[in-house]
C-alpha cells in the first residue's frame, strides 16, 4: 500500500489564517525559523489522529490576537486529500501496535478527502442579553459525509495504522523509541530461524545436550529459570557445608580417659549400693517408734478437729448478737430519717398555707376598698354625649332630658351590679380564709407530734449505741482451753520419743548421686564425638554428590546459553542483512557468560546518537525504507531540518521537505517533476507474525 498526500487546507491554524499546499513526489517546503513550517506536519498529524507532529493532544490550535487571546467565533480547520494506493494494502488494525507484515488485503487505487473542524460553540442563556462560548466541538467529514469521532477514527486506522504511520513518516521517530520497543519491532524482521540452523552454529560438545533439551519439548528460558533455581539451592547447600562442619567441629566435647570413667562409675555405683543398704536397716528398726508416733498424731488431730468445732460454735453466737444489735440501731436510724423527712415536708407545706392565706387575707383588704370606692362614687354628665355623633350639633332639649335620664339609669345598674359581685367574692374569700386557718392549725399540731416523737426515737438510739455485748465466756469457751491442754501434753510425749538420726547417711547418698552423675556426663562425650564424627562424614560424602549435580546442571546451562548466542547472533545477522549503511546490536555477551538485552543503532559504526544531522536523517530513511520493504506501506516522509543534508537514499515514499531559508512565510516554489525512483526489490514472502514479543527461546540476562 502507498499513500501519498496530494493537498492539504489550513484555515486559521495555529496562526496560518489561510493556505493552501500541492504535494508532488518530493516537495520542498521554505521558510525561517518559527514561520511555520512545523505547523503543516502539525496540521497533517492533526487531521489524522487529533495530535499535533510531537503527539501531543491537547495542544492550542486556535489563531491568537496581539494580545495574546483567542480571536472568538473563529473556525478553524484542516483539510486534506490522499491518494491511497491499497495494492498490498493492509487491513485496519490497532492503532497501539505495528502489525504483522501478514495482515494484507488487495484493492484499488482511491483518493480521499478528510477534513476535521474545531470551532466555538456559543448560546445564550435565558435572561441574558449576550452570548456566550459554552463548549468547543469537532466535526469530521470524510469525501465531504459528516462522521461522528468514532466512525472517523476507524476509517483512518482502516486507511493507515497510526503505530505504523509514525514509524514510517519521521526519520527519527524509531531511534526516539526505548530500546525494548526498537526491538520488538525489529525481531520479526528476522523472519524465522530453524533449529538447524541454530545447532550449526554452537560447540560441538553441546549439541548432544541441547538435543535432549529440546526433544523433552520444554520452552528453553523457563528450563534455564528452573536450571538456575535448581542450581542456586544445591550451590547455596555446597556452601554451607563448610560452616555445618565447622560447627559440628566445635560442638564436640573435650576427650577423656573413658576406660577409667567406666571404672570409676563402677566403684561409685557399689559405693551408693551400700548407703541405701544402711539406710533401709536403721528405717526398719525405728518403725515400732513411728507407729506410737502416728498413733499419738492421730489424737492430736481429732482433738484439733474438735476445737475448731468449738471455735466455730463460739465465733457464730457472737455474730448473731452483733447482727441483732445491728439491725436494731439500722431500724431506728431508718425510723428516724422518716419522721426527719416527714416534719420538713409538713413545714414546707405549712409555709405554703401561710403565704396562701396572708395573700387571701390581701385580697379580701383590697375588695373592701373597691367597694367603699364604688359606693361614694355619683353620677356626673359629660356634655359631650349631648352632641351628635352624625352632624355634631347638640341634641334638642327633649332629647337631651331623655338622653341623661338614660345615662343616670345606666350608671346605677353598673353600680349596684358592680357592688354585688364584689359582696359576692367578698364571702367567698372570708369562708376560704377560715379553711385555711384551720388547716394551718392542724399542721402545726402535726408536726409538734412529730417532734416529739423524734425526740423518744432518739432516746432509744443513744441507748441502743453504748450497749455492748456481755463478756463472759460460754461453756464452748472452757471446753475449748481444756481440748488446747490436752494437745500439749501429746506434743510433748512426741518431743520425749527418740528421733530417727540418718541424716549423715543422706548426705553421703547425696554427694555419691553427683559423682555418678558427673562421671555419666563425662562417659556420655563418647557417644557425642562419635556421632559428631558420623555427622562429619556424611556431610562430606553430600559435598561430592552436590558438586556433581551442579556439573550436571551447569553442562545444561552452558548448552542452553550456546544455543541463545547461536540464535541471537543468527537474528542479529539477518536483521543487519536488511540494512546497508544502518547495522543494530541486540545482544552484549558479557564475561561471565550470561547475555544482556539491547537493541543498539549504529551508522557506519558510529551510535546513532553521535551521528550528524544529515547521518540521522539519512539513516531514519534507510529505516524507513526497510521497514516500508517488511510492512509492504509506504506513506509521506517528512524531513525537519532538510537543509542540512544535500543527499538522501533512494526511496518509494513521498518526501516532503522542510528546509529553513530567508523566506518570511513558509511557501511552496514550483518544483519540476521528479523522475520516479526505481522500486525496491520486493523482500521473500515472511511468514505470519501474530504478534511482536521479545523472542521466547532468548534467556533474560545474567546477574554480572
Amino acid at each position: 500500500m502507498k499513500i501519498q498526500l496530494k493537498q492539504l487546507t489550513l484555515s486559521n491554524f495555529k496562526g496560518i489564517k489561510q493556505l493552501t499546499i500541492n504535494f508532488n513526489d518530493v516537495t520542498n517546503i521554505h521558510g525561517e525559523n518559527a514561520t511555520g513550517k512545523s505547523t503543516i506536519f502539525d496540521a497533517f498529524t492533526w487531521l489524522l489522529f487529533g495530535k499535533d507532529s510531537h503527539e501531543v493532544k491537547d495542544f492550542n490550535i486556535k489563531t491568537l490576537a496581539s494580545d495574546g487571546k483567542a480571536i472568538p467565533m473563529l473556525e478553524h480547520s484542516v483539510e486534506g486529500v490522499l491518494d491511497v494506493d491499497r495494492r498490498d494494502a493492509m487491513p485496519c488494525v490497532s492503532s497501539q501496535r505495528v502489525p504483522s507484515s501478514s495482515e494484507c488485503v488487495s484493492s484499488s487505487p482511491s483518493e480521499i478527502i478528510l477534513k476535521r473542524i474545531y470551532h466555538e460553540k456559543w448560546q445564550r442563556k435565558r435572561g441574558a442579553e449576550e452570548t456566550e462560548m459554552t463548549r468547543h466541538e469537532t466535526t469530521y467529514f470524510i469525501n465531504g459525509v459528516p462522521l461522528q469521532a468514532g466512525d472517523y477514527n476507524s476509517k483512518i486506522a482502516a486507511i493507515v495504522n497510526e503505530g505504523l504511520f509514525k514509524l514510517l513518516t519521521s526519520t527519527l521517530y524509531f531511534n526516539s523509541l526505548k530500546w525494548q520497543d526498537r526491538r520488538d519491532i525489529l525481531l520479526p524482521v528476522a523472519g524465522d530461524i530453524s533449529q538447524t540452523e541454530i545447532i550449526a552454529g554452537m560447540p560441538n560438545q553441546s549439541v548432544k545436550t541441547i538435543n535432549l533439551i529440546l526433544s523433552s519439548g520444554k520452552n528453553l528460558a523457563d528450563f534455564r529459570k528452573e536450571i538456575a533455581v535448581a542450581k542456586k539451592g544445591l550451590t547455596d547447600e555446597l556452601n554451607a557445608i563448610p560452616a555445618r562442619v565447622d560447627e559440628v567441629e566445635k560442638s564436640k566435647p573435650e576427650a577423656a580417659n573413658f576406660v577409667q570413667v567406666k571404672n570409676d562409675l563402677s566403684a561409685k555405683k557399689s559405693a551408693l549400693n551400700e548407703i541405701e543398704n544402711a539406710i533401709t536397716n536403721q528405717v526398719d528398726a525405728y518403725k515400732t517408734q513411728s507407729d506410737i508416733i502416728e498413733s499419738l498424731h492421730d489424737q492430736i488431730a481429732s482433738l484439733k478437729e474438735k476445737q475448731r468445732e468449738l471455735k466455730f460454735n463460739i465465733l457464730n453466737e457472737a455474730q448473731k448478737k452483733e447482727n441483732e444489735q445491728t439491725l436494731k440501731i439500722n431500724d431506728l436510724k431508718q425510723k428516724l430519717t422518716g419522721n426527719a423527712s416527714q416534719v420538713n415536708n409538713i413545714q414546707h407545706s405549712l409555709k405554703l398555707t401561710l403565704l396562701e392565706i396572708s395573700a387571701t387575707e390581701e385580697e379580701i383588704t383590697n375588695l373592701r376598698n373597691t367597694w367603699t370606692q364604688i359606693s361614694n362614687e355619683t353620677f356626673e354628665l359629660d356634655e359631650n354625649t349631648l352632641i351628635c355623633p352624625t352632624c355634631n350639633r347638640k341634641l334638642e332639649q327633649s332629647n337631651i332630658t331623655e338622653k341623661i335620664t338614660s345615662l343616670q339609669q345606666y350608671f346605677e345598674q353598673n353600680t349596684s351590679s358592680r357592688l354585688t359581685d364584689i359582696s359576692a367574692k367578698g364571702k367567698l374569700l372570708s369562708t376560704l380564709l377560715i379553711e385555711k386557718t384551720e388547716y394551718a392549725k392542724s399542721q402545726q399540731n402535726e408536726i409538734e407530734a412529730i417532734e416529739n416523737r423524734i425526740a423518744d426515737i432518739s432516746n432509744q438510739y443513744d441507748i441502743s449505741v453504748s450497749e455492748t455485748a456481755p463478756g463472759t465466756y460460754s461453756r464452748d469457751a472452757m471446753h475449748c482451753v481444756s481440748i488446747q491442754s490436752q494437745i500439749e501434753s501429746l506434743q510433748s510425749q512426741i518431743l520425749e520419743i527418740q528421733k530417727l538420726d540418718i541424716n549423715s547417711l543422706k548426705i553421703q547418698k547425696t554427694e555419691t548421686l553427683t559423682e555418678i552423675y558427673n562421671l555419666e556426663v563425662i562417659l556420655n562425650r563418647e557417644q557425642v564425638i562419635q556421632r559428631a564424627n558420623d555427622r562429619i562424614k556424611a556431610l562430606l560424602e553430600n559435598e561430592k554428590t552436590l558438586i556433581a549435580e551442579i556439573c550436571e546442571l551447569e553442562k545444561r546451562e552452558f548448552a542452553i546459553i550456546a544455543y541463545s548466542h547461536s540464535k541471537m547472533n543468527l537474528v542479529e545477522a539477518k536483521i543487519n542483512a536488511k540494512f546497508k549503511n544502518v547495522q543494530f546490536r541486540l545482544f552484549n555477551h558479557l564475561l561471565n557468560g550470561g547475555v544482556e538485552l539491547c537493541c543498539i543503532c549504529t551508522v557506519n559504526g558510529v551510535p546513532f546518537s553521535d551521528v550528524n544531522s544529515a547521518g540521522k536523517i539519512q539513516a531514519g530513511i534507510e529505516i524507513i525504507n526497510t521497514f516500508s520493504q517488511f510492512f509492504k506501506t509506504c506513506a509521506p516522509i517528512w524531513i525537519d531540518n532538510r537543509e542540512s543534508t544535500n543527499l538522501i537514499p533512494a526511496t518509494q515514499s513521498q518526501i516532503i521537505n522542510l528546509i529553513v531559508s530567508k523566506d518570511k512565510s513558509s511557501s511552496i516554489p514550483s518544483i519540476p517533476s521528479i523522475p520516479s525512483i526505481p522500486s525496491i526489490p520486493s523482500i521473500p514472502s515472511i511468514p505470519s507474525i501474530p504478534s511482536i514479543p521479545s523472542i521466547p527461546s532468548i534467556p533474560q540476562p545474567c546477574p554480572s
